[in-house]
């Protein structure tokens, strides 16, 4: 696919086609990477992006008797029995 650079301003721009962007979901801020064969475009990602879904998936919620939830990761000695 071509295009052409425009002006904008002092600087000079692409127009995207709206089928690249809904098939890549490009949206608000995006990166542009350069390299020796050219110039890659790509959603910006967020620091941390995505940190909360797998946390939320990373363990099993159980609450306490207050009602109060928090999360358990089993090891060994949930899984062997073990004495005082």
């Amino acid at each position: 696919m071509k295009t052409n650079l425009i002006q904008i301003g002092n600087s000079k721009g692409i127009r995207i086609p709206k089928s690249l962007i809904e098939q890549y979901q490009l949206s608000g801020e995006i990166e542009l990477i350069p390299s020796k064969s050219g110039l890659l475009i790509t959603s910006s990602s967020k620091p941390r992006d995505g940190w909360e879904d797998v946390f939320k998936n990373s363990a099993p919620v159980q609450q306490d008797s207050d009602g109060i939830g928090w999360r358990t990761v089993s090891n060994k000695f949930d899984k062997e029995e073990w004495s005082w």
